[in-house]
């Protein structure tokens, strides 16, 4: 950490934060959780500790342990949603459901962490009422962040086993657009926007973002957007939170 942080510092950086992103990085003892995070948080310069995690793997004792580092840093918990479709969580063999994820993340809201959702917007078997529905969801939720992310298809992998034998059909780079545009519009405008499109590895990857750079797609959202004429939460009108009856 210290080395990696030491090369940022040359560059201007400051301040900096202890980010445990891939896989589930609450899935130990909290004892051994406690002694990661504490090594992570090697001076003041350390400001946030943000964990990702699975809805599951949630338990009141790692609230509780993260609860104890809030008096020190900001502390940040991202969490694995991908869909609202609970037939699409079950093929993707998820492990959770949606009212897994709401618990987990209505208990993460009232301890007062920040909640960031990942969600992937082009998954086969879900369509687009499924990604507004998400989009609702989160909104509903007062998450704080949300990263978008494509699907993509790592070998070895039960779906690039499904991939390979035509099983699945992944959606046309346009539709990925059109799918982020309406998440957004449906989203509240007070969440912010971590990401907008994967960034599949370079070792392994089958199929990934259709063989453009993250950039391009991303410029190209931008641009889709401006040629509707639309924003993040034009259409977010559906929840009734100050309206008298």
């Amino acid at each position: 950490v210290l080395k990696y942080k030491e090369k940022l510092e040359k560059r201007g950086i400051k301040k900096f934060i202890a980010y445990f992103q891939a896989f589930s990085n609450t899935y130990a003892p909290v004892d051994v959780l406690k002694k990661k995070y504490e090594e992570a948080l090697v001076d003041e310069s350390i400001v946030q500790l943000s964990v990702s995690t699975r809805p599951d793997l949630l338990s009141e004792d790692v609230l509780d342990l993260l609860e104890e580092f809030k008096e020190r840093v900001d502390v940040s918990v991202e969490i694995g949603l991908q869909t609202v479709n609970y037939k699409t969580l079950k093929i993707l063999n998820r492990s959770h459901s949606l009212a897994e994820f709401i618990d987990s993340a209505v208990r993460v809201k009232k301890r007062g962490f920040e909640l960031v959702v990942h969600v992937i917007v082009n998954l086969p078997w879900d369509d687009m009422e499924d990604v507004i529905e998400t989009a609702k969801v989160i909104s509903a939720l007062d998450a704080d962040g949300v990263k978008i992310h494509s699907l993509y298809v790592v070998k070895g992998t039960a779906l690039a086993k499904m991939y390979e034998k035509g099983e699945v059909n992944i959606c046309s780079m346009e539709e990925y657009i059109d799918r982020v545009i309406n998440f957004l519009e449906h989203l509240s405008p007070s969440i912010v926007i971590h990401r907008l499109v994967s960034d599949p590895p370079k070792d392994g990857t089958i199929f990934g973002n259709w063989g453009r750079a993250k950039i391009e797609i991303i410029n190209e959202i931008e641009k889709e957007m401006e040629r509707r004429n639309t924003w993040q939460g034009k259409k977010f009108d559906y929840l009734n939170r100050g309206v008298s009856p």
